[in-house]
């Protein structure tokens, strides 16, 4: 039963029985353990009334109990609707109801968020409380029918400009990125996945989780913060990590790295932003570590999409690479749907065997993403004389200054090249004359003055182009996957 999620642990409990798969601050599980736990568990659940079909939201940090929940949940055909457990109450009570949910699996440590919901829904477990109660059910495999095609998971986007929308996948399409992750970075059974990021994004979960699982990799689960990522590190000589480069950049501002073995990591991936060159020098130097893969896609598209290898970055570093993974295809079209020339601006496509299904109880946007099988990302890019692609921006983010479009992530890129910036957000602020005006959120690494970046932007950049307003803060203001919430800089810099 390998074509689905839950199939592949069940080999995985059969080939590496006593293989150490799921490592956390508090235990140590082998493929055996975390399956015939999770079969009891789905045992339990079956007799407290959890059906096939159910929607059921799964709430807890980065832990075994999350898999505990996400695989007992698939055994019996349920639908796990991972969350963001730094939603409000009254964010998940929306998510809640949007996705018809029918219960909620937490962790005891979220049982205060849990109560403000719970007259809403018809059940709602703890995962440890079923974990004892669920101790005198079988621990063998299930024999419930369920296809591959079969729904098995709804992931929320990240909502940086609006309410999250469900995205819908089953059991194929996840498995595909799986494959072709596993390929493309040559995965295998000897290595050791570090997930740091929150299980509740699609490339922590999706990407990167899955295509360990997929090839029987250990995996090393917990929540980041520079320390405990260092200490993983070393303490279990891991092999691949995936993080949003601020996490690698903070990581590269601890006193004591130089003390840490890092030598083990084969791939440090990142994703949901560039990371500029000079960034980029900043930490292959500070890890004494050349291997920094960028990778691009959309939860829409599994995510799964195209990749930058580490060779790739001295001539194309800001490039999201040029050749896609084995399973995907990408273009980069005008608004006529027609394919742009080399350095013409229009927006990635992308197609392959990873698609989302289509987002939940939502025809229409489904529709407005989802065109002749090809999804419509929403990105800016163009692509270079040597065939690498390019992000410029959203196309949401595009600034519209006299009628000139002006794309921050540009001058962002130009920023982050001065010694003294750490990071910046660029955005438009309303503006009488020219409708808006550019405007550049900047966190310091050491002191610059406003007069200093504005000289410096000016060498760089047309003079439209150039910040007319500069803010200094101590820090962006960021979603749980680590993604900038431009808009929220947006509507408190207006």
């Amino acid at each position: 039963m390998a074509a689905t999620i839950h199939g592949v642990l069940e080999r995985n409990a059969r080939k590496f029985p006593e293989k150490d798969a799921f490592i956390t601050a508090s235990n140590r599980l082998t493929y055996g353990d975390m399956n015939s736990t999770c079969n009891r568990l789905a045992r339990y659940f079956q007799d407290e009334g959890i059906r096939r079909g159910d929607r059921v939201a799964v709430m807890s940090r980065n832990t075994e109990h999350f898999f505990y929940a996400f695989f007992a949940c698939m055994k019996i055909g349920a639908i796990p609707l991972p969350m963001n457990i730094r939603l409000t109450p009254k964010e998940l009570s929306a998510v809640f109801q949007s996705a018809n949910a029918s219960g909620v699996l937490y962790e005891v440590e979220l049982a205060e968020s849990v109560s403000a919901l719970s007259e809403s829904l018809n059940f709602h477990f703890s995962i440890q409380d079923s974990l004892e109660a669920s101790a005198h059910f079988s621990a063998g495999n299930l024999d419930v029918p369920i296809d591959s095609r079969d729904v098995c998971e709804i992931l929320f986007t990240s909502g940086t400009t609006g309410t999250p929308k469900g995205v819908v996948f089953s059991h194929e399409r996840i498995l595909a990125i799986a494959s072709a992750v596993s390929v493309n970075f040559s995965l295998s059974h000897n290595d050791s996945m570090l997930t740091l990021m929150p299980l509740s994004h699609s490339a922590p979960l999706n990407t990167f989780f899955m295509s360990g699982l997929y090839c029987g990799a250990s995996h090393v689960i917990g929540d980041f913060t520079p320390n405990v990522f260092l200490n993983w590190i070393q303490q279990e000589k891991t092999t691949f990590s995936f993080a949003a480069p601020v996490a690698y950049l903070l990581a590269a501002k601890d006193p004591d790295l130089a003390s840490y073995d890092l030598s083990s990591m084969r791939v440090f991936a990142y994703g949901g932003g560039p990371l500029a060159l000079a960034s980029y020098h900043h930490v292959k130097k500070a890890f004494r570590n050349e291997n920094f893969y960028q990778v691009y896609g959309l939860t829409e598209a599994g995510p799964n999409g195209i990749l930058l290898y580490p060779e790739e970055h001295l001539e194309k570093a800001g490039s999201i690479g040029k050749n896609p993974t084995v399973n995907m295809e990408i273009r980069v079209v005008r608004p006529d749907g027609t394919d742009t020339a080399p350095n013409e601006y229009g927006e990635i496509l992308l197609t392959g065997d990873s698609l989302m299904l289509g987002y939940d109880n939502n025809p229409d946007e489904t529709n407005a993403v989802l065109k002749d099988g090809w999804l419509y990302t929403g990105d800016i890019a163009y692509r270079d004389e040597d065939g690498y692609f390019y992000i410029v921006d959203r196309k949401k983010d595009v600034i519209i200054s006299g009628g000139v479009n002006i794309y921050p992530r540009e001058i962002e890129e130009v920023l982050a090249k001065h010694d003294a910036v750490l990071e910046s957000c660029v955005v438009g602020v309303p503006h009488e004359e020219w409708g808006e005006t550019v405007k550049a959120v900047v966190v310091r690494k050491s002191q610059v003055s406003e007069e200093e970046l504005r000289a410096f932007a000016a060498e760089h950049l047309a003079e439209f182009k150039c910040p007319r307003i500069y803010s200094f803060v101590d820090e962006l203001p960021r979603n749980a996957s680590g993604k900038i919430l431009k808009q929220q800089v947006k509507l408190v810099h207006a």
